[in-house]
């Protein structure tokens, strides 16, 4: 039978989602002792320390990498050099979705923050599907999911950074690569010009940002707000400027955009 061009594959769809969603049921049962991992780097000592599960999170991430090409490389509208654009979202949010998998203890939280990260790498991966589908309102309705999404994943590497107590460079590295890679997906769902000398700019403004809020006194809640805030900013931008506004009424629609990060931010440090 005859596939509809619209329809997405629902075999290689499920085949997805059931890898990514073992890996991730199969998290707390692997138990290893911790594995030390100590070198240096243009005089920065790295120091950290490995577990099989932090392995297990990067396997959610490569399943997810891989089923999306997979999953989108059939696509009849899709244009082989952009496919790569469409995998960002779904290996991050198979690899952020994992973090808390690993560190909280099965009981009802647990269960729940499963059950969100599944539905939320399904939902992903239909809207990465769908928003190739540019003349259609189905790519209108993936870009709703998206927007937010990315957002929202963001918020959650934020906190858990800022509670893991890293230092700056190691932040720096995550957070930065995070965003820059979250900016250039963002940013191709619009028909702004000149989009890989935005996310230069606007990835070092971030990263300004973030040496800045290191050293303030801020909770990991707080902290990934107020990070989350400055992010939302500067990705609404060209967001808003697609609709070709002037520039104050663009900055006026940014800020309006990122200020409850700050406001909640806030209200979590006071």
């Amino acid at each position: 039978m005859k596939r509809d061009k619209l329809s997405i594959p629902v075999d290689r769809l499920s085949i997805i989602s059931a890898l990514i969603i073992l890996n991730y049921a199969l998290m707390p049962f692997i138990i290893s002792p911790q594995i030390p991992i100590n070198f240096s780097v243009f005089g920065f000592l790295v120091d950290i320390h490995v577990e099989y599960a932090d392995l297990m999170v990067l396997s959610a991430a490569l399943f997810a990498a891989i089923g999306s090409y997979w999953l989108l490389y059939d696509h009849p509208m899709m244009k082989k050099k952009q496919i790569y654009i469409h995998l960002i979202l779904p290996t991050l949010t198979a690899g952020v979705m994992s973090i808390p998998l690993k560190v909280i203890t099965i009981g009802l939280a647990w269960w729940i923050v499963f059950a969100l990260g599944c539905v939320l790498i399904i939902f992903t991966l239909i809207a990465e599907y769908y928003s190739i589908y540019t003349d259609t309102s189905l790519s209108e309705l993936s870009r709703i999911i998206i927007i937010p999404l990315a957002v929202s994943l963001f918020l959650l590497l934020s906190i858990s950074t800022r509670s893991s107590g890293f230092r700056l460079y190691i932040q720096i590295l995550l957070l930065g690569f995070s965003f820059a890679i979250i900016y250039t997906r963002l940013i191709a769902l619009t028909t702004s010009e000149e989009k890989k000398s935005k996310t230069l700019v606007s990835t070092l403004l971030f990263i300004q940002a973030l040496t800045a809020c290191h050293y303030l006194p801020l909770t990991s809640v707080s902290f990934g707000l107020v990070m989350s805030g400055f992010a939302s900013l500067l990705i609404s931008i060209p967001l808003v400027a697609d609709n070709k506004t002037a520039l104050l009424p663009t900055l006026r629609n940014a800020v309006l955009y990122a200020l409850p990060f700050f406001i909640i931010g806030a209200i979590f440090f006071l």
